[in-house]
């Protein structure tokens, strides 16, 4: 869980998110502002790079059966936000950043990608928070493996809670085309951030 007394002051701040080997390590929100979060950064600077967020409805508490995370691919700099997540669309960048972190108010996660999957916005909702029962989940993580940009091996169960991280790519299709890099979390661990 993210420690107390580093918690960021922006009472929207719900999470942080660190893949190694990449520079994403930054703070995301819980909000349905997304105008809001598209156009400012964490600390309320109006900036094009924006900040990382969950819509409001996701649960970080139980947490519930997908966490989906919204973050700008800055075609200027690919470093920047969600810009590196676009490197997973090459599998040999998939083998050694197959790790996530993610440190909420309530949990320390470690989540494997299971699928990157390249969609048009409105084909496909891979923000669902909640599913009607077990088979729903499992139809919904069988249309991401079916379209995955290649296997990974990793495995999914009903059982299962996942992370979704979505993105632009106009690459893909022009404004409406999406990046989407699916994550599968794992037994409860010790692991502490970098930076917070």
């Amino acid at each position: 869980m993210v420690n107390i007394l580093f918690m960021p002051a922006n009472d929207d701040f719900i999470a942080w998110i660190q893949i190694p080997g990449t520079t994403i390590d930054y703070p995301v929100v819980l909000s349905d502002d997304t105008r809001y979060y598209l156009e400012h950064t964490f600390t309320g600077k109006k900036s094009y790079l924006g900040t990382l967020f969950s819509l409001g409805k996701t649960d970080y508490r139980t947490p519930g059966k997908n966490i989906a995370i919204y973050g700008h691919h800055i075609r200027s700099n690919g470093q920047v936000m969600f810009s590196p997540l676009i490197s997973y669309k090459k599998q040999s960048f998939y083998a050694s950043h197959q790790t996530i972190y993610l440190d909420s108010l309530y949990h320390s996660d470690t989540y494997i990608v299971f699928a990157v999957v390249n969609i048009r916005s409105g084909d496909w909702n891979p923000s669902v928070a909640t599913f009607a029962s077990d088979d729903d989940f499992l139809a919904y993580i069988q249309r991401a493996r079916s379209q995955s940009l290649y296997e990974t091996g990793v495995e999914v169960t009903a059982k299962d809670r996942i992370l979704t991280l979505i993105t632009c790519d106009r690459s893909f299709f022009p404004k409406y085309g999406r990046l989407v890099v699916m994550a599968v979390r794992q037994e409860p661990s010790n692991h502490q951030l970098s930076n917070n």
